[in-house]
Order: C-alpha cells, then sequence, then structure tokens
C-alpha cells in the first residue's frame, strides 16, 4: 500500500484507536464501539477501511462473532524538513543486510561490528531469556530512532549551508559583475 494512503488512513482519530486498542487483544466490534463510544455502525466502516488495507484481519470464533486483530508489523516513516518530504512505509521481514555501521543477519543484530547475542536460542518456557531479548531489541531501537533523528539534523545543517554557500557565490557574482555598485 502506498504510503500516502496509509496517511490518509491513520489520519483519523477513531481508526489510530482501534489500532492501538489491537495491538493489546483482538476484540470484537461491540468491545471497540463500548470502548470508542462510537456507534457500531461506524466501527464497521472503519473497520472495513483497516482491512483493506491490510492493517488488520479477521477471524470468527464457535458463537460466530467477528474478531479483529492486527495482521502484521507495519512502519511508516514520515520526514519533513525544509528540504525534503518524504514517506516510507515497510513491512518487516527476517533479511541479510550489510550497511556501514549496522549488520543485520536474520535474527543477529550488530552495531559497529560489536555482536549483540540477539540471535541466541531460546528454550521453549525461558521467559526471562525472552523479556531480556524483547528489552535489548527495544533499546537498540530507540537508540536508532534516536540516530535517525540525528542525522536528518545533520542533513538540514548540511542543507542550509549549502543553501547559504550559493546565495554567497550568487550574491558575489553579483557584485563582481558590477551591478550591485553606484
Amino acid at each position: 500500500m502506498d504510503s500516502s494512503q496509509l496517511l490518509d488512513i491513520l489520519g483519523n482519530e477513531n481508526r489510530r484507536a482501534i489500532l492501538e486498542l489491537l495491538s493489546h487483544k483482538p476484540c470484537y466490534v461491540t468491545e471497540i464501539s463500548e470502548h470508542l463510544g462510537v456507534s457500531p455502525k461506524a466501527v464497521i466502516d472503519h473497520l472495513e477501511m483497516l482491512e483493506q488495507a491490510g492493517l488488520i484481519e479477521s477471524t470468527t470464533d464457535d458463537r460466530r462473532r467477528k474478531y479483529f486483530n492486527i495482521s502484521r508489523s507495519l512502519r511508516l516513516e514520515v520526514n519533513v524538513s525544509p528540504y525534503f518530504f518524504g514517506m516510507k512505509s515497510a513491512y518487516p521481514q527476517r533479511i541479510t543486510a550489510e550497511y556501514e555501521y549496522v549488520e543485520i543477519d536474520g535474527g543477529t543484530l550488530q552495531l559497529n561490528g560489536k555482536d549483540d547475542n540477539l540471535s541466541r536460542e531460546v528454550e521453549a518456557g525461558d521467559v526471562d531469556d525472552l523479556v531480556s531479548k524483547l528489552e535489548k531489541l527495544e533499546e537498540i531501537g530507540n537508540e536508532l530512532s534516536i540516530a535517525q533523528r540525528h542525522v536528518q539534523a545533520e542533513i538540514d545543517e548540511v542543507m542550509q549551508e549549502i543553501e547559504d554557500a550559493m546565495q554567497a557565490a550568487d550574491e558575489e557574482a553579483v557584485d563582481s559583475a558590477g551591478f550591485g555598485q553606484r
């Protein structure tokens, strides 16, 4: 799905509230309606839009109640600066990729060449290890987010310097041509 379509869908407060609720547990229409204080008909309309976008899916239980849950993870990034506007969305997948500062090999994440031991096999029932792994991944995610903001600030600063240099060069060219003098 196109990033701009995702932004349109996520621009609605009720749809965001539905996704927030579904991120905690599967729910049926009446639950969502009561939680939001919105009519079941309105909830159904929102759910249909979210389902068509592939953000949620539904299943029917033994009592023929239709439950909705988030279908898969999605990352949506919006970049707004004086020099650039862009959006990108991605559905996470297991990949092998090498970057200059981050290396990802399936489930192993390495930063600056240092293995963070995130791909270690965890025995079934070893919840403490799983929680520890989750905390480490969240910590890395937060650090990467901060690094992305830092890089964007640096990009904006360099773009401003380029703009200033070009403006100064233009002014110098006008002055050297004698147009600015009387």
